[in-house]
């Protein structure tokens, strides 16, 4: 095949030519800077996409920042119930203190009531220990008394009213006109006479019961008795009650006659 020199230049030259226009292209079109992204799009005014024309780069407006959608709350925990503290103010608690508070105070008036019962028993032994020296007392003088032939009354003055008896500890005797009788104890002062406004005479005989210290604790009518008005037994009955007794070691019985005169 014959290749003319006329056709190996053309096609030297259409390359050169192809090549300075792709140089030329290269450095105009694409300087070495990255294209950014949002440049635009180019537009093809002609019948194909491939076809000539003039391009135009119309810009794209700046997408706008969409608002964020609003998230929603995260929901919050309920709050639980506190888990109730044992304070002063709890049931508990204040049941607990009033329980304290009312063995306290039991026990303080359980001790008051030991220190009374105490006191009282201290007392008791006193009075009871002053009565037996006063008893003693009695017992010396009456036989001193009965030494040089006299009577010797309970008050320790000397002869009285009453027989060689009253104050004896034999258990007997008369005072104010009236006359007693129980064993083993003496009488001590003197007896009550009745409070009576109606005029009689006679006698009223009062059966009586004696504690150990020396205290009428129990009494009633019994004989002789020859007055049945019961205003003067009523009369008879409460001054016997009056009546005191020395001490003994047990429960006594006897009588008080009431002798009764026309006023």
């Amino acid at each position: 095949m014959n290749v003319r020199k006329s056709d190996i230049y053309g096609i030297v030259g259409s390359a050169l030519f192809c090549g300075v226009v792709v140089l030329l292209l290269v450095l105009i079109a694409m300087p070495g800077q990255p294209v950014p992204e949002d440049e635009g799009i180019v537009v093809s005014f002609g019948t194909s996409f491939e076809g000539g024309g003039q391009q135009v780069a119309e810009a794209l407006p700046a997408p706008q920042p969409q608002p964020e959608a609003p998230q929603p709350a995260a929901p919050q925990p309920e709050p639980q119930p506190a888990e109730e503290m044992l304070t002063q103010e709890s049931p508990s608690v204040a049941m607990q203190e009033q329980q304290e508070q009312e063995e306290e105070a039991a026990r303080l008036a359980e001790e008051q009531r030991r220190r009374e019962e105490e006191e009282a028993r201290l007392a008791e032994e006193r009075r009871l220990a002053e009565e037996r020296r006063k008893q003693e007392a009695i017992e010396r003088a009456q036989a001193m008394g009965s030494v040089f032939g006299q009577a010797v009354t309970p008050e320790g003055s000397g002869t009285g009213e009453g027989d060689a008896r009253q104050g004896n500890p034999v258990g007997q005797g008369s005072s104010e006109g009236h006359s007693w009788s129980l064993s083993g104890r003496a009488l001590m002062g003197k007896l009550i006479n009745p409070l009576y406004e109606v005029n009689v005479e006679g006698r009223v005989t009062v059966s009586i019961r004696v504690d150990e210290s020396g205290n009428v604790v129990g009494v009633s009518i019994g004989r002789p008795t020859d007055i049945s008005d019961a205003a003067i037994q009523q009369a008879a009955l409460d001054a016997a009650r009056k009546a005191k007794f020395s001490v003994g070691d047990n429960v006594a019985v006897g009588t008080i006659t009431y002798h009764f005169k026309l006023k």
